[in-house]
Parts: structure tokens; C-alpha cells; sequence
């Protein structure tokens, strides 16, 4: 199980009871996720607490987030084989997130790299013009390798990697 702690604003577009503290037992397992509104899309962009790797789901609407647990899981599938992880690796992180329970943010720290992290996506969605001509893709691998000040300056695509083999 793992849990999604999320803000205030998205909790309520989710619309669900959330529940208290849920201390997750697997390594991957407890991530943030902070509504955006980008081009006046809402956007949910989510942000592992340990390893800091992130991507940004945009353009949701009202019934994506009724089963955000699944798109959760279909856009972090999509950003790890993109990031060039195995199968292997893959199946491992997906075993993991079959049940999601939603949660009220908690560590400041993780907030605060989402923060930075919310300011170069709306600068880059600025700088090409709206988030029509953004590569969504691309720019989620990339925020996965921007050094991250929590991580000692590393790259959380990396660390990733690193608890996946530590796991195995």
C-alpha cells in the first residue's frame, strides 16, 4: 500500500474522506501530489518523499479525479519506461501501488521541492506558449534530473534506480 499525501486543494477535488497518517512499508511508498492550474487546466503534479521523482499529469477533469489511484498509476508507468527502467524494476514499483490511500500532506520539505518544481513547469509552459506545445514527457525526464538540494544535489531518477536495486 502506499499513500498519496495531498494538499488542501486537491483533496477537495478528489472529493473523497481521506485518512489520517498512513506510514507506508515499502520504500516508494509514500508520495505528494499538488493540484496546478496551468493554461486554466487542473494538472496534478506528484512527488516521491524519498526519492524526490516527479511528474506532472495534466488537463484532468472531474472524473479523473474520482480514480486518481489510477491515473496515478498509468502516468508513473509511463514516466519510469520512459526513464529507461526495466521491466523488472517496473513490475516491482507497480506491485507496490496496487491499493493507494489519500492523505493529508505532511512534510514541508517535499512541499517546498514541489514548490520549485511547480515554478519551472508554469515558467516552461510560459516559455512555449501554453501547455499545448509543452512534451509533457520530456519535461517530466527532465525535472527527474535536475539536482535536488534534499538529495544532496543528486538526480532523483537515479535514486530511483538505486532504491530499486537496494530493494531487490
Amino acid at each position: 500500500m502506499i499513500a498519496i499525501q495531498c494538499t488542501q486543494k486537491l483533496l477537495k477535488e478528489v472529493g473523497q474522506e481521506y485518512k489520517e497518517a498512513i506510514i507506508p512499508t515499502v520504500p516508494l511508498g509514500c508520495w505528494h501530489a499538488n493540484l496546478l492550474i496551468l493554461d486554466r487546466r487542473k494538472c496534478a503534479l506528484f512527488t516521491n518523499d524519498l526519492t524526490r521523482y516527479s511528474f506532472l499529469v495534466p488537463g484532468l477533469k472531474k472524473p479523473d479525479f474520482k480514480m486518481l489511484d489510477e491515473v496515478f498509476r498509468q502516468n508513473l508507468f509511463r514516466c519510469l519506461r520512459i526513464d529507461n527502467f526495466s521491466q523488472e524494476e517496473i513490475e516491482k514499483v507497480l506491485e507496490e501501488i496496487h491499493e493507494v490511500v489519500f492523505t493529508r500532506s505532511s512534510d514541508r520539505s517535499v512541499l517546498g521541492t514541489m514548490n520549485d518544481m511547480a515554478n519551472i513547469i508554469k515558467w516552461r509552459v510560459q516559455d512555449e506558449g501554453g501547455l499545448g506545445n509543452v512534451d509533457i514527457d520530456e519535461m517530466n525526464s527532465k525535472l527527474n534530473r535536475m539536482p535536488h538540494g534534499p538529495l544532496d544535489y543528486g538526480h532523483s531518477f537515479r535514486r530511483v534506480g538505486e532504491v530499486l536495486k537496494a530493494e531487490g
